[in-house]
């Protein structure tokens, strides 16, 4: 099994590469050189629901979780040296697990002096991408141990997501219950409880739920429980057109904690197999 190196340790030896060069010029070089080393993202994502907003120049940022738990990042943008401050970043989280992602602090731009060295739009566009990053790695999050797995099982008929009340609590967990009845769930909860609900749903022809078949393409927890998902269908002939956002709506208006929901169908970029999950291809048979 291969060794991954911490954040803290990636982030000591970019530091170092830096040290290594005797000045800026040098530095926006190494940039520049970096991008080519971006991790690729496909054509079809870049639009505008896996756009990083706040960034001066245009970035696109997608992720997914691989089999061991770590976040797969991609990313592209239309100007070089922004492209070379997301590498940097990505060498950085590339790999890691959410817990991980959210742990760390990001402090290689003031142990170089490269936020002293950007235009202030550029200081923002960092912001924006490492705010994508850590969103990302919340929506990735497993569901607390405390909160017990969320699964089709645990939820009740009409689909309401009580954090109080979960299927099995430990007598620790019932003590925490009665002593905090009226808790709301927080923004990591809200979440955890939206990405299992919306693995909950499936295309009624295909025996893989929508989110592993590529149909989300994003999903934002805004402050007040706003939620907003973008979404797509296998095509736009698909059947159950009129009938799967309106249900993806329903179920995730029914999770504790969230007060509005929007959900945008869209068919930009088209749905094509490229976006199943490895788990998915491997159910139908595509590998």
């Amino acid at each position: 099994m291969n060794i991954i190196e911490t954040p803290a340790q990636i982030q000591d030896n970019l530091a170092l590469d830096f040290e290594l060069l005797e000045n800026w010029e040098d530095r926006y070089q190494y940039l520049l050189e970096i991008a080519k080393e971006c991790p690729p993202l496909a054509e079809a994502f870049k639009n505008d629901s896996l756009l990083i907003k706040g960034c001066q120049s245009k970035v696109w940022l997608r992720a997914t979780c691989n089999s061991e738990g770590g976040m797969e990042f991609a990313a592209d943008s239309d100007a070089l040296l922004v492209k070379g401050i997301m590498t940097l970043l990505l060498k950085v989280f590339q790999h890691q697990s959410p817990e991980a992602i959210l742990e760390t602090r990001f402090d290689l731009h003031e142990r170089t002096g490269l936020q002293h060295h950007l235009s202030p739009n550029r200081a923002n566009g960092l912001g924006g991408m490492l705010d994508r990053i850590r969103q990302l790695a919340l929506l990735y999050r497993p569901v607390q141990e405390s909160l017990g797995k969320i699964s089709p099982q645990a939820i009740p008929v009409n689909n309401q997501l009580d954090f109080n009340t979960p299927k099995k609590l430990s007598a620790k967990s019932k003590e925490r219950t009665s002593s905090q009845p009226n808790k709301s769930p927080t923004f990591v909860e809200i979440q955890d409880a939206v990405l299992s609900i919306i693995k909950t749903i499936y295309d009624p022809e295909i025996p893989v739920n929508i989110y592993d078949l590529g149909l989300i393409y994003n999903i934002e927890v805004q402050q007040g429980g706003k939620v907003l998902v973008t979404m797509t269908l296998t095509s736009p002939s698909c059947p159950v057109a009129g009938t799967l956002p309106g249900e993806v709506e329903d179920k995730i208006r029914g999770v504790h904690g969230v007060n509005e929901v929007k959900v945008e169908l869209t068919f930009d970029p088209p749905w094509s197999q490229d976006l199943m999950s490895e788990e998915a291809k491997l159910e139908l048979g595509f590998l």
